[in-house]
């Protein structure tokens, strides 16, 4: 299914104030609450980056990610859901080859196809594709690697669908899009959606939903940044940090 529409950069609305004059796409609060006016030059930093990155380069979620992307954001991935593993392995998990294939263990295979579901997130952003829930059962089932982590029941699949079905209708302007992926993903991983790796399967939903949203890939810190992610009012601020760093280093190249 290819969605009818892409992202368009967002641009700031005219004419959509409130009753005082403000911005009603900026975060609001009193006129001297350092965490509103701090939130307000920040994304007005982030909106003149996006404008110049995308001057510069390909819309997010066309371009390829920035080199070693995949490995990072597995390495990450697998360390924020306490599966211990170090960089090392994950790029020896990697390696191409028969030598390779030989000796390959059940939790590298898991590592290539973490890499794999990221690809293929990777594509569909490229192509302008929809997610849909079956390809998020099929990432699940194959990072589970024949674990029995429990079965997609029909009360899963149906909230799958759901939460599919958000991720395919972004919201198109800066503020708002942050928002949205920020509660999104707290529900995810406070309220798990499937029975085993929720977290891995979360970030996975995650980069789908950013790059739908037209925003670049993110790789949290794993020895920091794990308290951060369950809660919205933590959660929001790392993920404008790290967009402006992301879009600093698209930028200055």
């Amino acid at each position: 299914m290819t969605l009818p529409r892409w992202p368009i950069q967002w641009r700031r609305p005219t004419g959509r104030t409130d009753s005082d004059g403000r911005d009603m796409h900026l975060p609001t609060g009193p006129a001297t609450d350092p965490g509103a006016l701090a939130s307000k030059r920040l994304i007005r930093a982030l909106e003149r980056k996006q404008r110049l990155a995308a001057r510069l380069h390909p819309p997010e979620g066309r371009a390829a990610p920035p080199s070693g992307f995949y490995e990072r954001a597995t390495y990450s991935s697998y360390r924020l859901d306490g599966i211990q593993t170090r960089e090392a392995e994950v790029a020896q998990a990697l390696t191409r080859g028969a030598a390779a294939r030989s000796c390959r263990s059940r939790s590298a295979q898991r590592v290539r196809n973490h890499v794999a579901a990221l690809r293929h997130a990777e594509t569909l952003l490229r192509r302008g594709q929809a997610l849909e829930p079956g390809h998020v059962i099929r990432w699940y089932t194959s990072i589970a690697c024949g674990l029995s982590c429990g079965q997609i029941d029909g009360q899963t699949a149906a909230r799958i669908e759901r939460v599919v079905s958000t991720i395919n209708s972004p919201q198109l302007r800066l503020w708002p899009a942050v928002q949205e992926i920020t509660g999104v993903h707290v529900r995810l991983l406070t309220d798990p959606f499937v029975p085993g790796f929720n977290g891995i399967m979360a970030r996975l939903l995650l980069r789908y939903h950013l790059g739908r949203c037209g925003l670049p890939p993110l790789v949290f810190d794993p020895d920091t940044d794990g308290p951060l992610l369950s809660a919205e009012s933590t959660l929001l601020p790392r993920l404008l940090d790290l967009i402006l760093l992301a879009y600093d280093r698209r930028v200055t190249g």
